[in-house]
């Protein structure tokens, strides 16, 4: 992040005390929701954390859980910075959901990968979805799916790999691991949410052997575990696919938030501390502090949200050869859109895509009784 868009960052701390004093009662609540928000930014998905505490005394103790990596730091890699879509304004974080197991030593593909975009100008929150299985250029490997750009050259060559195709900077990234969502789910007592039939026979179908109870749901109400809710976020197996799963993942994304803005100060830090421990990232203690007080400041808690690539710009199929199944998008239309999304440049695409989650029907002959390689984890 350069030293003119860090500068504004900061200054954004100065107004915190008066603010406070106009109206400490209503500023302290937002506070609190403010920095489960930008904790939902910042670790997305799989961690749920509140980064910097609700309280000041816990701030210090909180972020030193947080891995700092310099030697994957973005700003070093292999991008010309001139030829990307840049505002200082307008601060962009790449997030990385990484689907390790318990039995991998190497990094794997990332399961989940998206843009924490904080609009300073606009007073503006963003997340943007990128597909995994978009087939897509990875810069020195040739055309593979988007996810394995991690598996090859990690945060820097996913960074390398939206760059090249979709010409915008990022400014810093926020790496997870699925230990930290199942942490926080389980500090809150579980997370409601509502099963179709197609979901709640999956998990009790291909879940059948596992000892961690996802096979216990039903259709309809369910307050899940950390466990299930891991395993629903995972399904991908009825006719909506992967979008489906994408879209599962958002919702539950924001069932958390909302549990989370109805806790009580100390179990949001003792949430923040619980989960930080599982975060790498390559922003600063001074970084993130600055981000989480400009998001204070904005004192927006709504989301706008893109899936990239949207709805009518791209077709699935199978590869000759492989016989993967793969997303072949139309890339300048979908730079067009992620650029007009994040930083309002270029005309509106006009894009529609709604964001329902669920199906009550599966893909012919992808049933969870034939899946094979579900993981309980």
């Amino acid at each position: 992040m350069d030293n003119q868009k860090e500068n504004i960052l900061q200054s954004t701390i100065d107004n915190e005390g008066g603010q406070e004093k106009r109206d400490r009662r209503h500023g302290r609540k937002r506070r609190i929701v403010a920095q489960v928000l930008v904790c939902l930014l910042l670790v997305v998905l799989f961690s749920f954390s509140a980064l910097g505490g609700a309280a000041a005394a816990y701030y210090t103790a909180a972020t030193n859980t947080i891995q700092t990596d310099t030697e994957t730091a973005l700003r070093d890699a292999n991008v010309v910075e001139t030829d990307l879509v840049y505002d200082q304004d307008v601060v962009n974080i790449l997030l990385i959901g990484a689907d390790k197991r318990a039995d991998e030593t190497e990094a794997g593909r990332s399961d989940t990968t998206m843009i924490a975009t904080v609009d300073l100008k606009n007073g503006k929150l963003k997340l943007t979805s990128l597909m995994r299985d978009m087939y897509i250029d990875v810069p020195g490997y040739g055309y593979h799916k988007f996810n394995a750009a991690y598996a090859y050259g990690g945060v820097q060559l996913v960074y390398e790999t939206i760059a090249e195709n979709f010409g915008i900077k990022l400014d810093g990234y926020v790496e997870v691991d699925m230990e930290a969502f199942r942490a926080v789910v389980d500090l809150l007592g579980g997370v409601q949410m509502d099963l179709t039939e197609a979901e709640a026979y999956f998990l009790q179908t291909a879940y059948s052997t596992s000892k961690h109870g996802e096979k216990n749901v039903v259709a309809g109400a369910n307050l899940l575990t950390p466990y299930q809710a891991l395993a629903y976020c995972r399904i991908r197996q009825d006719v909506s696919g992967e979008f489906g799963r994408t879209d599962r993942q958002r919702k539950v994304l924001m069932a958390v938030f909302n549990q989370l803005k109805s806790e009580d100060i100390m179990t949001i830090t003792n949430i923040c501390m619980k989960a930080l421990q599982y975060v790498k990232t390559d922003l600063t203690e001074a970084q993130i502090r600055s981000l989480m007080t400009s998001v204070i400041t904005m004192g927006t808690t709504e989301i706008e949200q893109l899936r990239i690539p949207y709805d009518g710009s791209y077709e699935e199929g199978r590869l000759g050869g492989t016989g993967a199944w793969v997303m072949q998008v139309d890339y300048e239309a979908n730079r067009q859109a992620l650029q007009y999304f994040i930083f309002g440049t270029g005309e509106d695409p006009g894009i529609t895509d709604e964001y329902g989650v669920g199906n009550d029907d599966f893909i012919d002959g992808y049933y969870p009784e034939k899946t094979e390689g579900i993981s309980t984890y």
